[in-house]
């Protein structure tokens, strides 16, 4: 580890995510004691040659990373024009160094921010300290280095005093960071305690042994080292940013966008002319700020406005097997749904052809009792024939033996 990196502070909570990290420095959380299987060389393992994978801390409302060693590399790659794409990866990683933020590069890993700059720069050639001369190097690599190693201590011993304050201040929300099913009030309370664990870190660097007023002091006369540096011109070397704009753009944002102690109100006054650097830089290479620090998307460089994010490989295939499992279903409901439907047919054929029997028994028990009833009228009308016939045959058949008697 370099002397640019610093420990993290780390809250083990029993969630989904088991560690709270804090968005702010470059050593990630320790790892849980539990033993796990061997990690792989890389976490992108569908990569694309030559296109640089960042994996940082999750964004903030209020500016676009709350690290500044997080936004010095992504200041870095969009100064130099470099392919990159950010991994959401929810806190879940960390380097083999145990650092944030660390980048993947054609399945190999570069951890610590000075590291990633020298190895990006080397590979690709894309020096953005190119043309100065000995001496204006000399003064960069000084100036970079007390930003890296002393001003940012200054934010660090705030925040970790003022956790509360800063959570506030940077309008983060723990729970979303993370990614983990606690209640909101037990994360903040932890990551609280955690960020209040890292104070003897400021004791152990120095700066942690001094009053607030001196603290604070001694991040003024930085600020105000800076800005004479950079007088009136557009950046600290004349009108082409190098590197040093990029590594104090990181870091003076910090008190321009999650101001403290009153530092934004006296840098507009002592320092002006860094808020206006700072504004310069942004515009120049962070056009999409407002709309990342609104949506929290990591990859809002990759899109315009108002356009869908481009989907990651990962994203891709689970969407594509969401997709098939969708349809699966689908067929697997079509294919029941016409099994209920034959189902229904036949059972409605079946009472159909049951109806129709039991109709045609009826007709014919109908036809059967009609010629019955038919028969038995006819036999009834017959008897009543014969019974109407039977007198008269009788009354002839007596007067008859009395007309021979008279003759």
């Amino acid at each position: 580890m370099t002397s640019t990196e610093t420990q993290a502070e780390k809250v083990d909570v029993k969630s989904d995510n088991p560690e709270v990290t804090s968005p702010t420095e470059e050593k990630a959380a320790e790892a849980s004691p539990v033993k796990k299987a061997p990690a792989p060389t890389v976490h992108k393992t569908d990569y694309v040659k030559d296109t640089v994978y960042l994996y940082q801390f999750t964004r903030c409302p209020t500016i676009a990373s709350a690290s500044p060693f997080c936004l010095k590399v992504e200041t870095f790659l969009r100064m130099t024009g470099l392919t990159y794409e950010n991994v959401d990866h929810k806190l879940k990683y960390k380097s083999k160094k145990g650092l944030l933020p660390f980048i993947e590069l054609n399945g190999k890993e570069i951890a610590d921010s000075d590291l990633i700059i020298k190895e990006l720069s080397e590979k690709f050639e894309k020096n953005l300290d190119e043309g100065l001369t000995p001496e204006q190097r000399v003064t960069s690599h000084a100036f970079e280095s007390m930003l890296n190693n002393h001003t940012s201590w200054v934010v660090r011993w705030w925040r970790y005093n003022n956790a509360q304050e800063f959570l506030e201040t940077a309008k983060l929300d723990v729970k979303q960071a993370i990614n983990s099913v606690l209640p909101k009030g037990v994360l903040s309370f932890l990551f609280k305690l955690g960020f209040k664990s890292h104070i003897k870190n400021t004791v152990n660097h120095g700066l942690g042994r001094h009053s607030p007023e001196e603290i604070y002091e001694f991040g003024k006369q930085d600020l105000q080292s800076l800005s004479q540096l950079l007088g009136d011109r557009k950046f600290f070397f004349g009108d082409k940013p190098h590197l040093l704009d990029c590594v104090a753009f990181a870091h003076i944002a910090q008190f321009v966008y999650i101001p403290f102690a009153g530092f934004d109100e006296w840098m507009k006054t002592e320092t002006p002319n860094l808020i206006a650097h700072v504004e310069r830089i942004k515009e120049k290479y962070w056009p999409d700020w407002e709309r990342l620090c609104k949506s929290l998307e990591l990859n809002t460089h990759l899109y315009a406005e108002g356009e869908e994010p481009p989907m990651s490989e990962a994203e891709k295939k689970a969407q594509e097997e969401k997709k098939a499992k969708e349809e699966a279903k689908k067929a697997k409901e079509e294919a029941k749904r016409l099994k209920a439907e034959q189902k229904k047919k036949e059972k409605e054929e079946k009472e159909k052809k049951k109806a129709e029997e039991a109709e045609k028994k009826r007709l014919e028990k109908e036809e059967a009792e009609k010629k019955k009833a038919e028969a038995k009228a006819e036999e009834e009308k017959k008897a009543a024939e014969e019974a109407a016939a039977k007198p008269a045959t009788e009354e002839a058949a007596s007067e008859k033996p009395a007309e021979e008697k008279k003759e």
